[in-house]
């Protein structure tokens, strides 16, 4: 799975939204970002910054707030949503008459705005767990106890760009099998690292040296509030940093992770157990109640080798040390206040460079949109988006499929038989859109509305046993892996689809008030890059059926190389701001569906306007031409700035271009930029070399 950006997921999960004086009430939502035209500044050059040009003045209009990692087009929809959630579930919670779907999330939103019921609660409704681990006497008994915490613990979507699963020791979890991705199968992933991903670890240079030694204090910190004393606790925080940098060194680098044959790794359980021979998988998947299969995808082998030697090497102590660490580190957003600002001092003032934590009310908002997905999202789709604009955008999806097909006969690189094949992957596509055919059932699951840490661990419980039983069992390529709310999109190559929950079809992205230049410049585009990733260097890879299957010739590979090495070296550049190297092999997949993304959209649009009896140079509106709307539109969407720290981060652990790249960049690479703006050879934005795949 690919998405359009990772910065709202990092968001949600460290809980960083910004609250703004006009959303006092439930009753108000704050103000859409629409797409402006006298936004850009006029008195500048487009030819030499197109990014400054169209952003600059938004930019100073719209300084981050001080409880923001960044700010931008993505994160004032983001607040919209989150605040149309909120009126969803205020209006759940204080309802005479409630459906059981209203009774449950009303009653979770309850649970958890009664912050006064949490901190007197303490940690004392995690004592018994904590105590769990304390009383491990023997090795043997950590798969039961692992197979307890990985239960309760909120299980995340992964995909292709995540360093790691998010999890305690290793992530378990449904895969479409890459070999026959009409079957589902249990996948088992590196994990247990508290920090964002192995390179946080194994830099050496002062400012990782000085983000584990903030870590450490952290780990400490954690371990003291939950009872350990002082002395002790300073000793196991070095202890945890020991083992998780063990972790990191034995597990796969996030580039290497990006190419899914190297995570196409099958194995019977003999052979899994015989990687990690301390550790009785029988007895862990058992306790997990999920079924013994054929195979199983080891997704990173190595890395489970690496936990066997901490098994052998580690005394108890040191485990359980860690589990209880780990256990406290996955929950503290769900804790009293002291973990809650413990928590959001290292992963968002440390790691993201935020200055203050975000109202109770957005973050139980946002919590229930994880934890309740599609009960929250069923709700706000009936109040929020309409069947007009589900329409409207299955009629530009289309569209901008029909430019790629006539792309792919376009290309002088492309052997006949490549085509066939192209072409029939784009026909077996399936489009989601907003939100699913089929809503989720949540019947079996109890929410009580005087206990949040239960509720948060119920729905978790849940939420594992219904992806886990999907295994074994055919892959259902209607399901949804991100909530109706959500401001992102995905591509799945393994069901091949592309995914547009309701949340990202609003101002900016899609206005139905606006022309067709502008919704083609912002959805449009990301629609473009979507379609895109299923012909990336990555979802090249797979077949029509989702399998991972090489259909290419070998000289239309080596030609796709060599276009792939273009974008990869133009992306490789040094972000001074934050003290790091952007990776272009890290961000390939991501910046190949950018400039494809946005080629599919003009080509789209293009032809809309030729049935309207215009042309991209007709005049549009405030003195601009289709075609200048049209990449105004599309730099609007990416209009903002993001503080040092969550570059830093964003660079280390995903494969996202920053957002000045992906209008500059990708501008540059495109001669009908340079005829919109009459720019002219060797200007910044014109390209001696232009880079493009599609």
């Amino acid at each position: 799975m690919r998405l359009i950006t990772v910065l709202s997921i990092f968001m949600v999960s460290t809980g960083l939204f910004a609250q703004t004086g006009s959303e006092s009430s439930p009753e108000s939502l704050p103000k859409l970002e629409r797409f402006l035209i006298d936004q850009a500044d006029r008195s500048l050059d487009p030819c030499t910054d197109f990014f400054q040009y169209s952003c600059s003045k938004w930019i100073k209009a719209n300084p981050i707030p001080a409880d923001q990692p960044g700010w931008g087009a993505f994160s004032a929809l983001q607040i919209w949503n989150v605040a149309a959630v909120r009126q969803t579930l205020e209006s759940a919670a204080n309802s005479a008459s409630r459906s059981p779907v209203e009774q449950k999330i009303g009653d979770y939103y309850a649970s958890c705005i009664d912050e006064a019921a949490i901190n007197r609660a303490g940690i004392t409704p995690l004592r018994p767990l904590l105590e769990q681990i304390d009383a491990l006497k023997d090795k043997s008994e950590i798969p039961a106890l692992l197979a307890t915490i990985h239960q309760i613990i909120r299980p995340p979507n992964l995909n292709f760009l995540d360093a790691q699963y998010p999890g305690v020791l290793f992530g378990i979890y449904y895969s479409p099998d890459f070999s026959d991705a009409s079957l589902t199968v249990t996948a088992l992933d590196q994990s247990g690292m508290g920090m964002p991903g192995r390179e946080f670890y194994l830099n050496d240079d002062a400012k990782s040296k000085q983000i584990r030694q903030q870590y450490v204090k952290y780990v400490a910190h954690l371990l003291e509030l939950a009872g350990t004393s002082g002395a002790t606790s300073s000793a196991e925080a070095e202890t945890i940093l020991a083992m998780e940098t063990a972790l990191a060194n034995a597990a796969m680098d996030i580039v290497s992770r990006r190419d899914p044959k190297n995570l196409n790794n099958k194995m019977s359980l003999v052979e899994v157990q015989s990687l990690t021979p301390s550790f009785n998988w029988r007895q862990y998947l058992s306790a997990m109640d999920v079924p013994l299969s054929q195979h199983y995808l080891v997704l990173a082998p190595n890395f489970f080798r690496g936990i066997e030697k901490l098994l052998a090497s580690e005394p108890m102590d040191h485990w359980r040390a860690y589990l209880r660490y780990s256990t406290l580190r996955s929950l503290a957003n769900s804790l009293s206040q002291p973990f809650v600002d413990a928590n959001f001092d290292f992963f968002a003032r440390t790691l993201a460079g935020t200055k203050e934590i975000q109202p109770r009310w957005r973050r139980c908002s946002m919590y229930a949109d994880a934890d309740l997905g599609e009960a929250v999202g069923r709700a706000y789709v009936q109040k929020f988006f309409s069947p007009q604009s589900k329409a409207r955008m299955l009629a530009m999806v289309k569209a901008i499929e029909q430019a790629l097909d006539e792309d792919i006969d376009a290309q002088s690189w492309m052997a006949a038989p490549t085509k066939q094949l192209a072409h029939q992957k784009l026909r077996a596509q399936v489009d989601k859109i907003a939100y699913p055919d089929r809503w989720r059932d949540y019947s079996g699951l109890e929410i009580r509305r005087d206990d949040f840490l239960g509720n948060v661990q119920r729905a978790a419980r849940y939420e594992i046993h219904r992806r886990l039983a999907l295994v074994d069992k055919p892959t259902d390529r209607s399901l949804w892996t991100m909530t109706p709310p959500t401001v992102n999109a995905y591509e799945d190559p393994q069901t091949n689809t592309i995914n547009f929950p309701a949340g990202i079809l609003e101002p900016p992205f899609f206005d139905a008030a606006q022309i067709d230049a502008v919704n083609y410049g912002g959805i449009g585009a990301v629609i473009g890059h979507e379609i895109t990733h299923g012909y990336d260097d990555q979802g090249r890879k797979f077949d029509a059926a989702g399998n991972l299957r090489d259909w290419w010739t070998k000289q239309d590979s080596a030609a796709y190389e060599q276009r792939d090495q273009c974008i990869i070296d133009e992306y490789t550049q040094d972000v001074p701001e934050a003290g790091v190297r952007q990776n272009g092999k890290l961000s390939a997949g991501e910046d190949t569906a950018d400039n494809g993304g946005i080629h599919l959209a003009l080509a789209a649009l293009e032809k809309t306007l030729t049935s309207q009896g215009k042309t991209l140079d007709s005049p549009a509106e405030g003195g601009l031409t289709e075609l200048q709307t049209f990449f105004l539109a599309y730099a609007n969407i990416w209009c903002g700035e993001i503080r040092p720290e969550m570059i830093r981060t964003l660079v280390l652990t995903q494969g996202h271009s920053l957002d000045r790249y992906r209008v500059n960049n990708v501008v540059g690479n495109m001669p009908e930029f340079a005829h919109a703006f009459a720019c002219h050879s060797g200007q910044p934005m014109v390209h001696a070399q232009r880079c493009r795949v599609w």
